[in-house]
């Protein structure tokens, strides 16, 4: 019998809403809100997440916009109260300063600020609202003021055709800032909620985020990946950079040489609870009706697990969220 391995983390989505209207993410247009989760609900099933790994887990916490989720901050504190380290993903635009010291006393272990570029034109464009840029610098600015005691500030940058210009000046601006503790880049993959479509990249209404220039995508990550020798907040490890530029030159090409490596170490939720090994295949349940624990050992999860071992998809999880070197 193969022994089915313990999750480490788990990918929450507390809602679809947002403030926001990013070429690279959809979820906004969906009309779910009226059928989405509860923060009750939240605490519940990270409270049945002991039955899956007696192992303290990392709950990462996304959007939509997760601060806009009504108790989105005595949910971090349920989730800190059981010992698991969360780690969040916001625009910044809701963060003022009552909110930036109620993530720092709420106990969040990480925020990743989503930052496209140093240019407030470039960014407000790609996450469609004037003012982004600037309510993203407000933020950093609040929690300069009230400090962090101990939550690390990240900044996270999707690689896309209307940043590539700016993405090194990203990179040496984040290293200098005393201040931020980090920087992941991720690939731009298909816009999260828009349909099912491998082929996304080669339309027309995507124009400004897929990289049709791979010279210049090559040369941009190339750099990337020098100033990787020596920038120590640069995340990524070399190994996932050199796959984005596979990625960049044939996205309909495997990037790895093993199989998806998702199946056997996350669980993954969607705003309305459902409960997901992978976002494109069949659901597993509902964090509101079943059981977690038996969920993850059903012998549905089993069978989806094959079918993922077999996949040759370059999902976002296997790209950009749960990468993995292959040796």
């Amino acid at each position: 019998m193969v022994e089915i391995k313990k999750p480490r983390t788990c990918l929450l989505t507390v809602t679809n809403q947002c403030v926001l209207r990013c070429k690279m993410c959809q979820l906004w247009k969906l009309d779910t809100a009226k059928d989405e989760i509860h923060i009750e609900d939240c605490k519940k099933f990270v409270d049945s997440l002991d039955q899956l790994n007696s192992d303290p887990m990392e709950v990462h916490l996304i959007g939509g916009e997760s601060l806009i989720k009504k108790g989105i901050l005595d949910l971090i504190s349920h989730i800190r109260g059981k010992g698991s380290r969360t780690v969040m993903t916001s625009s910044g635009y809701p963060i003022n300063e009552t909110m930036a010291q109620g993530l720092v006393d709420s106990g969040l272990s990480m925020l990743n600020l989503s930052l496209e570029s140093l240019n407030p034109s470039v960014h407000d464009r790609l996450r469609g609202r004037e003012g982004c840029f600037q309510q993203a610098m407000n933020a950093l600015g609040h929690f300069k003021r009230i400090g962090k005691k101990g939550m690390k500030l990240g900044i996270n940058s999707i690689i896309t055709a209307s940043n590539l210009d700016d993405i090194v000046g990203l990179a040496e601006w984040v290293e200098q800032n005393e201040f931020l503790d980090s920087l992941y880049f991720m690939s731009v993959m298909r816009p999260f909620g828009a349909p099912v479509d491998w082929e996304w990249f080669k339309k027309e209404e995507f124009r400004d985020l897929w990289p049709a220039d791979y010279s210049k995508a090559e040369s941009v990550l190339n750099k990337i990946i020098e100033m990787k020798k020596s920038y120590r907040k640069i995340e990524n490890p070399v190994g996932q950079l050199q796959s984005f530029k596979d990625y960049f030159k044939s996205p309909d090409h495997f990037i790895k040489s093993k199989r998806c490596n998702v199946s056997d170490q996350a669980v993954n939720v969607n705003a309305l609870g459902d409960v997901y090994l992978c976002f494109f295949m069949e659901k597993l349940g509902n964090i509101k009706t079943d059981n977690i624990a038996e969920l993850w050992r059903s012998s549905k999860a089993e069978d989806i697990r094959k079918q993922m071992s077999s996949c040759r998809r370059n999902c976002e999880l296997v790209v950009n969220c749960y990468y993995e070197n292959e040796h």
